[in-house]
């Protein structure tokens, strides 16, 4: 008999939890939590968090002494897909636009040094790319790679991207930043 009670408290007890996490998993549907499309999505920030941090090539790169032109702020990380993907197109950009005053900035996150040193190497990136201090993406608000923000001089915030970008999407976001002439 003490069998069989253990038996149904058990199935009482696995039948209540997933109960529980069905309303839990509908609660967060009903509120698209988690369902952020891909593309450009709503930021709270309206000025970019500056920010001094270490580059890969050990110098120093503060946000603040770019204010004056466009910025293009990318997080990244070795282990990420769409990171891999759109690494080639980015720097195959850098050029263009750093002659038109633009400035990039690629922001590490959540990777191991040896790891963001090859991937750096593998597509011969040559835009600064700092290590996050665990700190930095916090206050921009990311929690995906590749997110990305694109600020206009004065460092006020124009459009947050999350996901891979396309080179068209790229540049479109480029264009509505453009440095004044």
């Amino acid at each position: 008999m003490l069998r069989g009670q253990t038996t149904r408290l058990l199935v009482a007890t696995v039948g209540a939890a997933a109960i529980l996490l069905v309303a839990v998993l509908a609660f967060a549907m009903s509120r698209d939590i988690g369902n952020d499309a891909l593309g450009r999505a709503n930021t709270s920030l309206d000025t970019a968090s500056d920010f001094t941090l270490p580059t890969f090539e050990g110098q120093t790169f503060v946000l603040s002494e770019h204010a004056s032109g466009p910025v293009f702020v990318y997080f990244w990380a070795s282990w990420c897909a769409p990171c891999e993907a759109e690494a080639p197109m980015i720097q195959s950009l850098w050029p263009e636009y750093e002659a038109l005053g633009y400035t990039f900035v690629g922001i590490n996150i959540w990777n191991v040094e040896a790891e963001a040193r090859a991937f750096i190497e593998r597509h011969d990136i040559t835009f600064p790319t700092v290590i996050d201090d665990g700190e930095t993406y916090l206050d921009y608000g990311v929690y995906a790679v590749p997110e990305a923000f694109f600020l206009l001089p004065g460092l006020e915030v124009n459009a947050k991207y999350i996901g891979e970008l396309s080179e068209d999407a790229f540049r479109e976001r480029l264009a509505e930043i453009e440095p004044p002439s």
